[in-house]
């Protein structure tokens, strides 16, 4: 592993070894490699039925394409790069998985068949699986442990609003393919609209392989929150509390990957909404949820860590998955206006408790450990996550079935997955209190 032995200048704080411009130049870079990810994975979402009719494949094949069919590429890469992220530059493997996903696009958009489209999906998976461990850890040695919640906050603005940017995008791009905009390349890709949108919106993707060139790539060795919970630079990883953290973090994004692949489908099948309406109320939802969530959630995660420790952050993300439960109630209630304020605040809360879900497991993760830590939760929210779009489409075709059965069904599986995941998550904050007591009482 390699250090720099360069002097630092206006450093965030003593505790960080990057400058304040280098810091945010880091979460700048992410978030634009965190926009080009979203822009070649998240049009499907909008594009459901025109690419159904077009391959002549049902809900749960496309429902395997936008959640389970990546799990095995996005576990395996999660791994993998988290190993790899602990010792190699950060840099080349950005540019790998930048270089992967476009190219998964590409095959998307000229997919003939369920076969080359299902290939697709998996560069982009393999692509994104890493991504995560490099995003998160990079941004983790940028700044120190009393900024972390608002850095990593920061960050989670984007992965909460890139949703909605992306999908509004894409049923833009929509609209302007099925108005000939891009006829040209309709005659490469094929006649149908959705081809040649996929196509152009994965190409702004490449853009941030610039803003990644001139990023410094130094390792922190920042280790007290770690050693405050009894954990070690050279201790081996606290399997408990991380298959904690990692299991509360998978079922989060169980529900946030079941609202994000079937929203806009409800509002068009379920209220006649077109495209263009859809994937303006699901822009809406999500730029409200994804930018607020964060912030508020990264603010309170700082403030109850100078308060009580890290303790005091799961606490915060506990709190915020039990609220999701009414929330999601509000989907069985055939009223669209209710439907949109509800599913804002169940957003804010979804990401306040994701973020700070992600900042408990970087603060207890050993130095040298941190990369491969986070590929295991990356590898975790894979298999349980992107289960949610599936059970949603099963359920609505065998278990509650009838009008409103999506809708329903996203409310059912939403709130088992948010009562689970606070469950846990309460488990977590009362033996991460006792850890904390007895490393203090050791000391």
């Amino acid at each position: 592993m390699q250090r720099s032995t360069e002097p630092m200048q206006g450093l965030a704080s003593p505790g960080s070894l990057y400058s304040r411009r280098q810091a945010f130049a880091v979460v700048t870079a992410m978030v634009l490699v965190t926009l080009g990810l979203n822009l070649s994975t998240l049009p499907m979402n909008l594009m459901v039925d025109p690419i159904r009719k077009t391959l002549g494949i049902s809900d749960v094949q496309i429902s395997l394409l936008l959640g389970a069919v990546g799990a095995v590429p996005f576990v395996v890469m999660s791994l993998i790069g988290g190993w790899l992220t602990d010792r190699m530059s950060r840099r080349l493997l950005l540019i790998a998985a930048i270089a992967t996903w476009t190219l998964g696009a590409v095959l998307c958009a000229t997919a003939r068949s369920y076969e080359t489209i299902l290939a697709g999906r998996v560069l982009i998976n393999v692509g994104a699986g890493l991504k995560l461990p490099v995003a998160m850890t990079w941004i983790n040695d940028a700044f120190p442990p009393q900024q972390r919640g608002r850095a990593v906050g920061a960050f989670f603005v984007i992965l909460g609003t890139a949703p909605s940017l992306c999908v509004a995008l894409s049923g833009m791009a929509q609209r302007a393919a099925e108005g000939g905009a891009f006829a040209a390349l309709s005659a490469v890709v094929g006649p149908e609209p959705w081809r040649a949108a996929t196509l152009v919106l994965a190409a702004p993707g490449l853009l941030s392989l610039l803003a990644v060139l001139g990023l410094p790539d130094r390792r922190g060795a920042q280790a007290s929150e770690a050693e405050g919970a009894g954990v070690t630079k050279t201790a081996a990883l606290p399997l408990g509390l991380l298959i904690t953290l990692a299991t509360a973090a998978a079922l989060i994004i169980m529900v946030d990957g079941a609202n994000l692949a079937w929203m806009a489908t409800v509002f068009t099948r379920d209220y006649g909404y077109d495209a263009q309406q859809a994937g303006f109320t699901f822009g809406l939802v999500t730029l409200l949820a994804g930018s607020l969530g964060p912030l508020i959630g990264g603010w309170l995660a700082d403030t109850l860590y100078r308060r009580h420790g890290a303790v005091g952050r799961v606490w915060l993300a506990a709190a915020a998955c039990l609220c999701c439960v009414p929330l999601l109630a509000v989907y069985v209630v055939k009223a669209p206006a209710w439907l949109t304020l509800a599913l804002t605040l169940n957003g804010i809360c979804t990401m306040a408790a994701l973020a700070t879900t992600y900042v408990n497991a970087q603060a207890l993760l050993p130095d040298r450990l941190r990369g491969l830590g986070t590929g295991m939760i990356s590898a975790a929210t894979a298999i349980v996550g992107s289960a949610g779009p599936t059970l949603v489409a099963l359920s609505a075709e065998h278990l509650l079935t009838g009008p409103m059965a999506l809708a329903r069904s996203i409310a059912l599986v939403g709130a088992c997955g948010s009562l689970l995941a606070g469950w846990i998550l309460v488990a977590g904050a009362l033996r991460l209190h006792r850890s904390t007591a007895g490393a203090h009482g050791s000391a």
